[in-house]
C-alpha cells in the first residue's frame, strides 16, 4: 500500500476518537470520555506500528490536542462537585490533576514535534559543529582491485628498511634476498 494512503487510513483513528469523545462529554460521561482519547490516541500508535508507517509531521500537535481532551474530561470528572444548592464548586486535587496531565501532554506533544522519525530524513551536513573546527579533508582511497583497502604495505625491496626497527641484526627470522 502506498505510504500517504497509509498515513491516511491511520488518521480515521484520531478522527473517530475525537467525534466519540465529543459525543461522550456531550452525554455528561466524563469517564468514558477519558477512556475515548487514551484509546484513540493509544490504536493510532499501534496502527502505524503495526503497518510500518512514517510517523506524519502533525504527531506533535495531535498528541497536544488529545492531552487537552484527556485533562478536559479529567477536570470535569475529577475537578468539579455540584454542590447541594444547584452550583458547582472547584475540587483543587481534581484541577490539579488535569493541569498536571496536560503538563506533560503538552511537553510530550512539543518533544513530538522537533523529532524527525523518518530514517531517510537524517540530516547529512558537511560543515563542521563548530566554526572554530576545521573541516577535515579525507584523502581518496584507491581500491582498484584491492582486498586491504586502506592498508599501505610496502613493495618487496622495502621490507628490510620497513621492518629494520622490529627485527636485530642475529634474528633468524631476517628477511634474506638470496633464499
Amino acid at each position: 500500500m502506498n505510504e500517504n494512503i497509509k498515513i491516511g487510513v491511520g488518521f480515521l483513528f484520531p478522527a473517530a476518537a475525537l467525534i466519540a469523545f465529543f459525543v461522550s462529554i456531550l452525554f455528561e460521561q466524563f469517564l468514558l470520555g477519558i477512556l475515548i482519547a487514551v484509546a484513540g490516541i493509544f490504536a493510532w500508535f499501534l496502527y502505524t506500528a503495526v503497518m510500518e508507517t512514517n510517523m506524519p509531521t502533525v504527531t506533535g500537535n495531535i498528541i497536544i490536542v488529545f492531552g487537552v481532551l484527556l485533562s478536559l474530561a479529567a477536570f470535569l470528572n475529577y475537578g468539579i462537585e455540584q454542590n447541594m444548592f444547584g452550583g458547582f464548586s472547584i475540587d483543587l486535587e481534581g484541577l490539579s490533576g488535569s493541569a498536571i496531565l496536560l503538563f506533560f501532554s503538552v511537553l510530550l506533544g512539543v518533544l513530538f514535534r522537533n523529532k524527525s522519525f523518518s530514517p531517510t530524513r537524517a540530516p547529512v551536513t558537511n560543515q563542521p559543529t563548530s566554526p572554530l573546527i576545521d573541516p577535515v579533508e579525507k584523502e581518496p582511497v584507491d581500491d582498484s582491485g584491492d582486498d586491504d583497502v586502506g592498508y599501505d604495505y610496502p613493495d618487496d625491496e622495502d621490507y628490510e628498511a620497513f621492518y629494520s626497527d622490529y627485527f636485530d641484526d642475529d634474528s633468524p627470522y631476517e628477511y634474506d634476498e638470496e633464499e
